[in-house]
C-alpha cells in the first residue's frame, strides 16, 4: 500500500542491514476508538479478567478490536511487522522542535533526508522497536530508521565536520536521537513476578491448583503452589541477576571533551554526545562512548570486547577522499563503543580528534546488546512439535471431559462434582510441569560446558549443536597456532631471487629489511611490544629497536611517529660481495662488521592491514638523509596481490614457481614491496592509499611456518569418522591451506584437490565472457588444459571417469565470480568444496549462509575478529577466545584449539536426546495417570490427595529432574540423533509403549476380579468413593510404570553415556522402587497410618500381591524390548520408512551430491579440450 497521508499503512519493506531491521517495515497506523474501549473492557474484567489476560499475551490482537485504522501521521500506535514476520505494536511519541533552520538544515547534514525532519516540522513523531527510533517523514507519509553517518556520507564530508557542533544544532540532535545511553531497565521483583505469574504455564498451573482445591485435594493443591511459588522465586532472582549482570556490563558514564560553536573545547557528559559531535581523544586513552570516525593522529585500541581479541588494533584516520564512509567497512578507521582506547599520538602534542558517527543502540556494541536483548528465533522442529503434541494431549483431555461428564451422569452424580471432575482430566491429560522439564537437558549441557572452559550466552543453540552436519574451521590461529616460526626471507634484486636468509638481521641495510622493521603495527604498551604474533616475530627476527614517541622525536618536521632503528654494532652484508652476486639465484650473501648505529625510521603513515585488500603499508622517512623530501613506501602482503602492484621488470620469471614449492610445503608467505616518493610531508599525507601502493619494486617473500596445533588432527580425524563434514575457510593463500588441509587429514592422501579457478569479462571486451577452469594441485597437471567453460557454454565435453575422491579448492575471487556470474554451479561448490582460500570476512559470512541454504547444519570455529560474521551466521558459532563470554559468538571457548568443536556437538546430541527422553517420559506419565484416572472414573472413583501427591511430586518431578543428569557419549557417530518429536519412529514409539500401559492397567484390574476374594466395589453417592482394591492395584501397577518408562526412555549410546553412571538417577531409583515395592508386598498391618493417608486397601493374597509385581516386571521386559531390541533392528526401520512415504532426501544437499556424476568437474588427462 502506498505510503501516503491518506493511507493507513505503509509496506515497503526494504532489506535488512547492519542493524538488524529494515528501513521502512509494513506499518499501519492506529487510534483507540472510544466506543470500542467502552464496550471491550468492561467485557474483559467480567469473567475473572479473562480478557486482559487475552489482550496482555496477545497485544496486537486487542490493539485491532480497540481502535481503528487512522493516517500515520494521526496514528497514536503503530503495528508493525519486524524482520522476523512477527506483528508488534509501538508508541507514537511526539517531541517539540524549535524548527530553527540551522538545526533543519545540519540535521539534513548528519543523517538521510528520508530519515529526519524533511520539513522542518515543529513537531518530531517517532516510535522506538528493538531500541532503535523510526522517525516520521512528512514527504513519504511514513516512518523511516532513523540513520547517522553510517550510510550515504563520503569521508571528505566526515572531515568538515572538524569545527563541531553549535549548541543550537547538538539541541536539535539530541531531541531527535536521544541520549547517547543504553539502559537495560532492571526490572523490580514486584514487575517480574506480574510477568512470570502471568505466563500460559503458571496460569495453567494456578488455574489446576484452584480445581484442586475446589475439589478438595488440599494437601495436593498446597504442595504444588509452594513448589510453583518456590519455582517463581528462583525464576525471579535469576532473570534479575541476569539483568543486573548485562545493565551492568552495557551501563557507562563519563565525562568527555568535545568541541562545540566553532572549536570551543568543553568538558560534556558522555551521554549527552550526538552524531556529528567532535570528540577529543586523550593521549592516555579512554573508554569509547560511542562510535567515532577518526580525523586526525592514530590510536591504539584493544577491541576484545567486541571481538575476543586482545591483540591491539592500531586505528587510522579516514581518507578525506569521496570514499564512501561505512564503519563496518572503514573499521580501521572507527573507535567502536566500549572498546579501550590504550594511547594515542599526533604531531607535536596535537589533539586527536574524531567524529560521533553512531550513538547508543546504534553503535556496533549497542547491536551486540540488541542481539542478546532480541536474539534471531531458532525454527527447531522439535519445539514445533512439542506445541502440536500439547495441542494433541489437549484434544485427549476433551474426549476424557465427554467421557467423565457421560460416566458421571449416568452415576446420578451432582453437575458440580461432573464439572470438577471433568475439569480435573484436562490437568491430568496436559502436564503443566512439560514446558520447564523440556529445558532440563539444556540447563545440564551448558553447566558440563562451562566445568570445560567453554562458555554459552545463547542457551537454545545447545540442542542445534545435536544436529551439526559440517563444521567450517578458521586455519592461522584455529588449526594452526598462533605464533609463527620465521624461516626466513627470500630477498629479490635486479628481477632474480637470492638465496634463503634464515637470519634476517644478518641482511645489508636495504628496502627488505627496512620493510621488515617498519611494516606493521607493532606499539609499546607498558614497556612491552604487542602487536599481531605474525608482525612481532617479523619485527623482532631484524633485531632492530622499536622506540614510541617522546621529547627527542622532534627531527621529523613536527611529527612525531614510531621509531626504529637497529643496534648499534651489527652483522650487514658486504655490498659489493651481493651487488657481483645479484644476478645469481644461489649466492649467499657475505656478511662483515658495518657500523650503522646512526641510521632511524620513522613510520610517518601508515595504511593498516585491511582482510578485503590483503596488504598493508608505511610510509617512511630515514635520518640522516641528504633529502627531506625523500620517503620510503613498504608494503607487504599476499604474494599475489603484492605481484599485481609491483613494476614488471622486478618480479622474477620463476616468481609463481618459488611461491608453489613454498606454500606447497605449508609455509605462510609474504610478499614485500618498496617505493620512493619525492613530495613534501604535507602532500603525502593526503595522497590516497591507491595512489601511495602502486608501482612498486619487488623487494622479496617472508617465509613462515604455521605448526598445527597439538588437538588438530586428532580432532579432524574425530569428526570425519563421525561423518561430520570439515571445511576450511581462511583468508590464506590456497597452496598453504591445501598442504594444510592434506596434513591435518581434512584431504586424504589418495584424495585429489582440484582448483577451481575464475576469471571475470575483461573489461576491454564487451563481448567477453566469465569463465572458469580446473586444475589438480599436489600432481603438477592440468586436468582442463586449455579448458575454459564460459557462461554461454552449453557444449557436452567428453571426460574422464575419475575413480579417486576428490576436493575442490577455491579462494575469494573465483568464489564470488562464481556466485555472480555461474550460480548454478554454487551447489556442486559447496557440497565438494573443502577449501576457501583467501576468503574476506562476508565471504566468509556469505559460505555459511550458502551452506545453510542447502540444508546443512553449520558450525564455525575460529578465532579473530574476521571471523565475527560467520561465527554468528552459523548454527553454532565458536570463539576460541580468553574471554569468559565474548559476545561476538554464541559460544567462547577458553582453551584455545578446536577439541572444543566435538565436546559441543557431543553435548548437543546429548542435549536433544535427554530432551527427547524428559518429553517421551512426561507424555507417557500424563498418559498413565490419565487412563488410571479414566478407569477409576467408571467405578465413580479416582486417586486421593497423597496419592497424587507421591506419583507427581514424589516419582514424576525427581525422575524428571534427575534424567537430565546423564553425561554425553564419549564417542561421536555417524548418525544424528533424530530432530522431530513428529518422526514415525518416536511416534510409533510412544503408540507401543502407550498401548502396552493400557494392557497392563486393564490386565491387572482383570487380574483383581478372578481372585475369589474379590468383592465388587459398590460406590456411594455420599463419599467420594477413594479406598477400594481397584484404586489401590492400579496405583501400584502405574507406579512401576512410571520407573519402567524412566528406565527405557533413558537411553544411553551412542549419543548418552548407560544411565547407571547417572548416580543421582540410580539413587532416586534405589529410593523410590524398595517403597514401590514395600506398598505392594507389605500387609497392611504395618505402618496402619501410611496406608490410611494414601488410602490402600491391601489385598490379603501375598501371592496376588507377588503377581502385581511379576506383572510389572513382564511390563518393563516388554517395554525395554521394544525400544532397544525391536525398534532399532533393520526390518523396523524399513517398515517405518515405508509408513512415512520417504522416498527422496529432504535435504538438498543430499539431492546435489546423487546428481554428481563423472561429468563433473570436467576432465581430460589425456587430450586438449576447446570449448567455445
Amino acid at each position: 500500500m502506498a505510503g501516503t497521508d491518506s493511507k493507513h499503512s505503509v509496506d515497503e519493506t526494504s532489506p535488512a542491514d547492519d542493524l538488524g531491521v529494515p528501513d521502512c517495515p509494513s506499518q499501519t497506523g492506529f487510534r483507540h476508538s472510544i466506543w470500542k474501549c467502552l464496550l471491550l473492557y468492561p467485557l474483559a474484567t467480567l469473567p475473572l479478567g479473562v480478557g486482559l489476560l487475552l489482550a496482555y499475551w496477545f497485544p496486537v490482537g486487542w490493539m485491532r478490536a480497540t481502535g481503528h485504522k487512522c493516517p500515520l501521521y494521526s496514528a497514536t500506535y503503530v503495528i508493525l511487522k519486524d524482520i522476523n514476520g512477527k506483528e508488534c505494536v509501538e508508541v507514537v511519541r511526539r517531541v517539540e522542535m524549535e524548527g530553527s533552520e540551522e538545526g533543519a538544515t545540519e540535521d539534513a547534514k548528519c543523517s538521510e533526508k528520508q530519515s529526519l525532519l524533511a520539513a522542518r516540522s515543529a513537531v518530531l513523531m517517532y516510535f522506538e522497536h528493538r531500541h532503535l527510533r523510526f522517525i516520521y517523514q512528512h514527504d513519504g507519509g511514513r516512518y523511516v530508521l532513523l540513520r547517522s553517518y553510517e550510510q550515504g556520507h563520503t569521508c571528505e564530508a566526515i572531515h568538515l565536520l572538524m569545527d563541531g557542533l553549535s549548541n543550537e544544532t547538538h539541541s536539535e540532535r539530541l531531541k531527535v536521537h536521544g541520549p547517547n545511553s543504553m539502559d537495560v531497565p532492571v526490572k523490580s521483583y514486584h514487575a517480574l513476578f506480574i510477568e512470570e505469574v502471568l505466563h500460559p504455564f503458571y496460569v495453567f498451573q494456578m488455574l489446576s491448583v484452584l480445581f484442586w482445591f475446589v475439589d478438595e485435594y488440599y494437601y495436593y493443591s498446597g504442595c504444588v503452589l509452594f513448589i510453583s511459588l518456590l519455582s517463581v522465586l528462583v525464576s525471579l532472582v535469576q532473570t534479575r541477576r541476569y539483568l543486573k549482570q548485562l545493565h551492568d556490563m552495557v551501563a557507562f558514564s563519563c565525562s568527555v571533551t568535545v568541541i562545540r560553536d566553532h572549536k570551543e573545547i568543553k568538558d560534556v557528559p558522555g551521554d549527552s554526545l550526538v552524531p556529528g559531535d567532535v570528540l577529543v581523544v586523550p593521549p592516555s586513552g579512554m573508554v569509547m562512548p560511542c562510535d567515532a570516525a577518526l580525523l586526525t593522529g592514530t590510536a591504539i585500541v584493544n577491541e576484545s570486547m567486541l571481538t575476543g581479541e586482545s591483540v591491539p588494533v592500531t586505528k587510522t584516520p579516514i581518507p578525506s577522499d569521496a570514499t564512501p564512509y561505512n564503519p563496518t567497512l572503514c573499521k580501521r578507521h572507527t573507535l567502536f563503543g566500549g572498546t579501550q582506547v590504550i594511547q594515542t599520538r599526533f604531531y607535536s602534542h596535537s589533539s586527536v580528534l574524531a567524529v560521533v558517527v553512531r550513538t547508543g543502540f546504534y553503535t556496533a556494541k549497542g547491536g551486540m546488546v540488541r542481539s542478546i536483548l532480541f536474539p534471531k528465533p531458532l525454527t527447531m522442529k522439535f519445539y514445533l512439535d512439542a506445541i502440536k503434541f500439547v495441542l494433541i494431549m489437549a484434544v485427549i483431555a476433551g474426549v476424557g471431559v465427554a467421557y467423565s461428564i457421560t460416566i458421571f451422569q449416568v452415576h446420578h452424580f451432582e453437575v458440580k462434582e461432573s464439572v470438577l471432575r471433568a475439569l480435573d482430566i484436562i490437568t491430568i491429560a496436559v502436564p503443566p510441569a512439560l514446558p520447564a522439564a523440556l529445558t532440563v537437558g539444556t540447563v545440564y549441557a551448558l553447566n558440563r560446558l562451562r566445568k570445560q572452559q567453554i562458555f554459552c550466552i545463547s542457551p537454545q543453540r545447545v540442542n542445534l549443536c545435536g544436529k551439526i552436519k559440517l563444521v567450517c574451521f578458521d586455519k592461522t590461529g584455529t588449526l594452526t597456532e598462533d605464533s609463527l616460526d620465521l624461516q626466513g626471507v627470500i630477498p629479490a634484486s635486479g628481477g632474480s631471487f637470492l638465496s634463503l636468509v634464515e637470519d634476517p638481521s644478518e641482511l645489508m641495510p636495504g628496502p627488505l629489511l627496512h620493510a621488515m622493521a617498519t611494516c606493521h603495527s607493532l606499539t609499546t604498551i607498558d614497556g612491552e611490544v604487542r602487536g599481531d604474533p605474525l608482525e612481532l616475530k617479523m619485527f623482532s627476527s631484524t633485531k632492530w629497536v622499536l622506540q614510541e614517541p617522546g621529547d627527542d622525536c622532534t627531527r621529523f618536521d613536527s611529527v612525531i611517529p614510531t621509531i626504529v632503528h637497529p643496534p648499534h654494532v651489527v652483522q650487514v652484508p658486504n655490498h659489493d660481495q651481493l651487488l657481483s652476486d645479484a644476478g645469481s639465484t644461489t649466492a649467499t650473501p657475505t656478511l662483515g662488521p658495518i657500523d650503522i648505529g646512526g641510521v632511524e625510521l620513522g613510520i610517518m603513515r601508515q595504511f593498516t592491514f585491511s582482510s578485503d585488500l590483503q596488504r598493508m603499508s608505511v610510509m617512511v622517512k630515514a635520518l640522516p638523509t641528504p633529502d627531506p623530501k625523500l620517503l620510503h613506501v613498504y608494503v607487504k602482503g599476499a604474494p599475489e596481490t603484492i605481484h599485481k602492484l609491483c613494476q614488471p621488470s622486478s618480479i622474477p620469471p620463476d616468481f609463481f614457481q618459488v611461491l608453489g614449492e613454498l606454500t606447497k610445503k605449508g609455509l605462510r608467505v609474504l610478499a614485500v614491496g618498496h617505493r620512493k616518493l619525492h613530495m613534501p610531508w604535507n602532500r603525502a599525507q593526503r595522497m590516497q592509499r591507491s595512489a601511495v601502493e602502486c608501482e612498486l619494486t619487488f623487494c622479496g617473500l617472508l617465509v613462515m611456518q604455521n605448526k598445527l596445533k597439538p588437538a588438530t588432527t586428532p580432532t579432524i580425524s574425530t569428526l570425519m569418522d563421525a561423518d561430520i563434514r570439515v571445511v576450511m575457510v581462511t583468508g590464506d593463500n590456497l597452496l598453504t591451506a591445501a598442504c594444510v588441509a592434506r596434513e591435518c587429514g581434512m584431504v586424504d592422501p589418495c584424495h585429489r584437490v582440484i582448483h577451481l579457478s575464475a576469471s571475470a569479462a575483461p573489461s576491454h571486451d564487451m563481448h567477453g565472457q566469465p569463465s572458469i577452469s580446473y586444475s589438480l594441485l599436489g600432481e603438477g597437471k592440468d586436468l582442463c588444459q586449455g579448458t575454459t567453460i564460459s557462461m554461454e557454454s552449453n557444449i557436452g565435453v567428453t571426460v574422464h571417469k575419475s575413480l579417486r575422491p576428490f576436493h575442490l579448492a577455491i579462494d575469494g575471487h573465483a568464489f564470488g565470480i562464481v556466485r555472480q556470474c555461474f550460480p548454478e554451479l554454487l551447489p556442486q561448490l559447496l557440497v565438494k568444496g573443502t577449501i576457501f582460500a583467501r576468503m574476506s570476512p562476508d565471504q566468509k559470512a556469505q559460505l555459511v549462509s550458502d551452506l545453510q541454504s542447502l540444508g546443512y547444519s553449520v558450525a564455525m570455529c575460529g578465532d579473530g575478529a574476521n571471523d565475527c560474521g560467520a561465527l554468528k551466521m552459523a548454527h553454532a558459532g565458536i570463539s576460541l577466545s580468553e574471554a569468559e563470554a565474548s559476545i561476538a559468538s554464541p559460544f567462547t571457548s577458553k582453551v584455545a584449539d578446536i577439541s572444543c568443536v566435538p565436546k559441543v556437538i557431543k553435548e548437543g546430541r546429548c542435549a536433544l536426546v535427554t530432551s527427547f527422553s524428559v518429553f517421551k517420559f512426561m507424555a507417557v506419565y500424563s498418559l498413565i495417570e490419565f487412563v488410571t484416572a479414566a478407569i477409576l472414573y467408571y467405578y465413580s472413583s479416582n486417586l486421593n490427595d497423597f496419592e497424587y501427591i507421591y506419583v507427581d511430586l514424589v516419582i514424576i518431578l525427581s525422575i524428571a529432574f534427575v534424567m537430565g543428569f546423564t553425561g554425553p557419549h564419549p564417542h561421536l557417530v555417524k548418525e544424528r540423533p533424530p530432530g522431530t518429536l513428529a518422526g514415525v519412529h518416536v511416534v510409533f514409539s510412544l503408540l507401543l509403549q502407550i498401548a502396552l500401559m493400557i494392557v497392563a492397567q486393564v490386565g491387572a484390574l482383570y487380574y483383581l476380579k478372578s481372585q475369589y476374594w474379590y468383592v465388587p466395589f459398590v460406590p456411594k453417592e455420599d463419599s467420594q468413593n477413594l479406598v477400594n482394591s481397584e484404586n489401590t492395584v492400579l496405583f501400584e501397577v502405574a507406579n512401576y510404570q512410571y520407573i519402567a518408562v524412566a528406565l527405557v526412555f533413558s537411553s544411553g549410546a551412542p549419543y548418552r553415556r548407560p544411565f547407571w553412571t547417572n548416580y543421582w538417577f540410580v539413587l532416586c531409583l534405589l529410593v523410590i522402587m524398595p517403597f514401590n515395592l514395600y506398598l505392594t508386598l507389605a500387609p497392611g498391618t504395618w505402618w496402619v497410618w501410611l496406608w490410611d493417608k494414601l488410602g490402600l486397601v491391601q489385598p490379603p493374597s501375598l501371592w496376588f500381591r507377588a503377581g502385581i509385581v511379576e506383572l510389572a516386571c513382564l511390563h518393563f521386559l516388554l517395554a525395554y524390548c521394544i525400544e532397544v531390541y525391536i525398534l532399532p533392528t533393520k526390518w523396523m526401520k524399513t517398515l517405518l520408512r515405508v509408513m512415512r512415504c520417504k522416498r527422496i532426501p529432504r535435504n538438498r544437499y543430499k539431492h546435489v551430491l546423487a546428481s554428481l556424476d563423472s561429468s563433473w568437474p570436467p576432465v581430460q588427462l589425456e587430450s586438449q579440450i576447446s570449448v567455445n
